[in-house]
């Protein structure tokens, strides 16, 4: 049977029972799950709202949601769901914490020690009593706050974390910046971050490891989302000329950190005039750069049919005096092509098993358009 310190290649001995307290977290060392005394498991706390409070577009530049680990702390190792879906200026966060543990009681005390973390400061990341009071973002959100998970202890454990799902105005066209990491501390039980935006309007960076991102773009999405109305309508009635106005085009930027393999999928409305430009950098990739809405006279493609892991399209060029190359721009980068092996709840793992029992090809990009229309 499978004991706790496995996954770091330690016999169950001696050094077992020294380390059995590094590994879990705490100081316990009992299970009511088996007859294991040594035995964790995955538990999942239930979405709890964290975050209910003012989002002022007229302030609001940017915002932050996750990040990798600093200083034994402040690491997501979750998912992070972004939803553009409050009518009102209101923003609002869920946290779903998670942690490997004996038995329940054992994760409950876990999940205790597991915290949002909510400030604008732009200094690294320190503890909520070292912090700025005035930059708490909990109470009226500002320009540039950042959220992360804080863990009130000396070192966040390995196994632990926390998913993210966050609700945001649909009126909101400043920036996005997402990051996650995923959690492979348990062989069994590899949790991968992944990333969902669901109707997003203005621009985002996303940066991820083995994990799958989905982006399901804004049925109105504009080339340049913080021009106004007027400049954009001018723009178009000068065919898009470099004078029109409007040249903060928009951009979506997804990278798989190196050496990771991230499945990467974006869905854009047809009509959009948009620079695409997909790659996953390992030689000889079977990986695939998929330009599925790239089927008709409104795209010109940019791909050599003996390398299709990358590739570039333009997709409805307004023609001259326009600029081509330019557009609403779709960055998208993988930089791993392999099998990974995941899990997507606690009732996939088995103790006693030495992988995770789910696995696929990852490292895939492809642009769409209405393929995530069920997101």
């Amino acid at each position: 049977m499978k004991k706790i310190c496995s996954a770091f290649g330690l016999g169950c001995g001696l050094a077992l029972a020294l380390l059995s307290t590094a590994c879990n977290g705490d100081d316990t060392g009992t299970t009511e799950t088996g007859d294991d005394p040594f035995a964790v498991y995955p538990f999942e706390d239930e979405w709890r709202e964290v975050v209910n409070t003012s989002f002022p577009l007229d302030t609001v530049n940017s915002i932050t949601i996750g990040r990798r680990e600093f200083s034994d702390n402040f690491a997501s190792r979750g998912d992070i769901e972004v939803l553009f879906d409050q009518d009102g200026e209101t923003i609002i966060v869920e946290m779903r914490k998670y942690a490997m543990q004996g038995n329940q009681a054992e994760a409950d005390a876990a999940f205790e020690k597991l915290d949002l973390w909510a400030y604008s400061s732009s200094g690294n990341p320190d503890q909520p009593s070292k912090m700025d009071a005035t930059e708490n973002c909990r109470e009226g959100w500002q320009d540039g706050c950042k959220i992360y998970v804080y863990y009130d202890g000396l070192s966040q454990p390995v196994r632990s974390g926390a998913d993210f799902r966050v609700h945001l105005p649909k009126g909101y066209r400043n920036l996005l910046n997402v990051e996650t990491e995923d959690n492979t501390s348990e062989d069994a039980y590899k949790k991968r971050g992944d990333i969902t935006i669901k109707d997003l309007c203005g621009s985002a960076t996303l940066r991820m490891e083995n994990g799958v991102a989905k982006v399901r773009m804004c049925a109105g999405l504009e080339e340049g989302p913080t021009c106004t109305a007027d400049q954009i309508a001018t723009c178009e009635e000068m065919n898009w000329d470099a004078n029109c106005g409007c040249t903060d085009f928009g951009q979506l930027k997804i990278t798989s950190l190196e050496p990771y393999a991230g499945n990467i999928t974006v869905d854009f409305p047809a009509g959009l005039w948009a620079n695409v430009s997909m790659e996953n950098t390992v030689a000889g990739s079977e990986c695939l750069a998929s330009f599925d809405n790239c089927t008709d006279g409104s795209c010109l493609l940019d791909q050599s049919a003996e390398n299709l892991a990358k590739g570039k399209a333009e997709y409805n060029y307004p023609g001259e005096p326009a600029t081509p190359g330019v557009g609403y721009a779709f960055n998208l980068e993988a930089n791993g092509c392999e099998t990974v092996f995941y899990v997507d709840e606690p009732d996939d793992y088995v103790l006693g098993e030495m992988e995770s029992p789910k696995s696929e090809l990852r490292g895939n990009l492809n642009v769409c358009t209405g393929c995530l229309a069920d997101l």
